[in-house]
C-alpha cells in the first residue's frame, strides 16, 4: 500500500489533510506530521479543521511554537487524506466527486471508507500508524517534529498506560532519530486548566449518575463542554466506563471512554436509534446526531445497550 500511496501523491495537484471536528492532539499532529512529509516532497497541502482544536492541542502547539493558518479555506482536492475520522458526522470538509480518499485511523468501528486505507485497531494513536507509515516511506521527523508526535501518543496512550509494544518501539525510533529528551515531550501535556474547563468538570462531577455490574463502574454524565476532558477525569478516580453526553445546540454528542468494554460498538448501536453515527474503538468512541433527544432518552438507551452487551442489569449506586 506504501507505493501506491506514494503515486497517489506524485499523481495529486491538491491535497487536503483533513482531521475530525475539533481535533484533539492525536488528529491534528497525524495531520501537521504528514504536511511536514508533503512540504519536503515540494508538494502543496491544504489543512482542514484545524483552528478549533481542543485545548490541549492549541496548548502543546504554542509550546512548541507552531502557528496554524486559521485565514486558510480548503476547497476540493483531487485526494483527500482523513486522520483519525471514524464516521462522516466528524468531517467538515467536503469530499468532492471525483476525489481519491486515504483514511489513516485506529478506529475499528467506522462509517467512512477509503480508497487506500492504514487502520490498525491494535494501535492505541492514529499517530502512531503514521509515523510509521512515513517511516516506510523515508521520512526523518525534525526535533520539533518528533515532539509534537511524543507528545501525542503520550496523550492518547493517557501516558502509556494503554501502550502496545508497538508504541514502546515506535517512541525508541522518535527518541534515536532525533536526541529528543523524553521529559520534554511530557512537559509539554502538563494542563492548566481554565476557570470554564474546572466548572465543566465539577458539573460533569455534579450530573454523575453511577451504576454497577458485578465488580464493574459505569458512570453516565452530561456536559455542554469538555466531554472528553470530563471523561478521562472520571476513568481516573474509578469509574470503569464513561459516558458524557453533550448538548450542542446543533447536534447531540456521547463521547465514551472505557477500560473494560468496547464502547465504540455500544455507540454505534444507539446511532442507529437516534438517527445517527457512532464509531471509535474498544477504549473510545463518539456518536453524533442532528436528531435533538431528550437526556433521559439517551440515558435509558446507553443503560439498555449496556445490559445487552453484559447480560446483566445495570443497578444505580447511590
Amino acid at each position: 500500500m506504501i507505493s501506491e500511496l506514494k503515486k497517489l501523491i506524485e499523481t495529486s495537484q491538491r491535497i487536503i489533510l483533513a482531521t475530525h471536528r475539533n481535533p484533539d492532539l492525536d488528529s491534528l499532529a497525524s495531520a501537521l506530521l504528514f504536511r511536514d512529509y508533503l512540504n519536503s516532497l515540494g508538494k502543496l497541502s491544504c489543512l482542514a479543521n484545524n483552528c478549533n482544536a481542543d485545548k490541549e492541542a492549541k496548548q502543546v502547539l504554542n509550546r512548541l511554537g507552531i502557528t496554524l493558518d486559521c485565514s486558510q479555506t480548503c476547497t476540493c482536492g483531487d485526494l483527500t487524506i482523513m486522520f483519525d475520522v471514524a464516521n462522516k458526522a466528524q468531517l467538515e470538509v467536503e469530499i468532492c466527486q471525483g476525489s481519491r480518499v486515504v483514511v489513516f485511523d485506529h478506529h475499528e468501528v467506522r462509517g467512512i471508507r477509503g480508497d487506500l486505507e492504514f487502520i490498525n485497531p491494535e494501535s492505541p494513536s492514529t499517530v502512531e500508524v503514521v509515523i510509521n507509515a512515513l517511516r516506510e516511506m523515508g521520512y526523518t521527523p525534525s526535533e520539533l517534529m518528533v515532539k509534537l508526535t511524543l507528545a501525542a501518543i503520550l496523550s492518547e496512550t493517557n501516558r502509556f498506560s494503554r501502550a502496545t509494544q508497538g508504541t514502546f518501539e515506535t517512541v525508541a525510533w522518535l527518541l534515536k532519530v532525533s536526541g529528543v529528551n523524553y521529559r520534554d515531550a511530557l512537559a509539554l501535556l502538563v494542563r492548566e486548566l481554565d476557570d470554564s474547563a474546572k466548572i465543566a468538570l465539577i458539573k460533569g462531577s455534579i450530573r454523575l449518575i453511577p451504576y454497577r455490574a458485578g465488580s464493574m463502574i459505569v458512570c453516565v454524565t452530561n456536559v455542554n463542554a469538555y466531554e472528553g476532558l470530563v471523561a478521562g477525569k472520571l476513568l481516573d478516580i474509578g469509574c470503569d466506563a464513561v459516558f458524557v453526553v453533550s448538548d450542542h445546540g446543533d447536534e447531540l454528542r456521547v463521547i465514551a471512554r472505557s477500560r473494560s468494554i468496547n464502547v465504540a460498538v455500544i455507540l454505534s448501536k444507539i446511532a442507529e436509534e437516534l438517527g445517527g453515527e457512532g464509531g471509535g474503538h474498544e477504549g473510545a468512541g463518539m456518536l453524533v446526531t442532528k436528531e435533538k433527544q431528550p437526556y433521559v432518552k439517551v440515558l435509558n438507551l446507553i443503560i439498555s445497550k449496556l445490559e445487552d452487551l453484559l447480560g446483566e442489569r445495570l443497578r444505580e449506586i447511590k
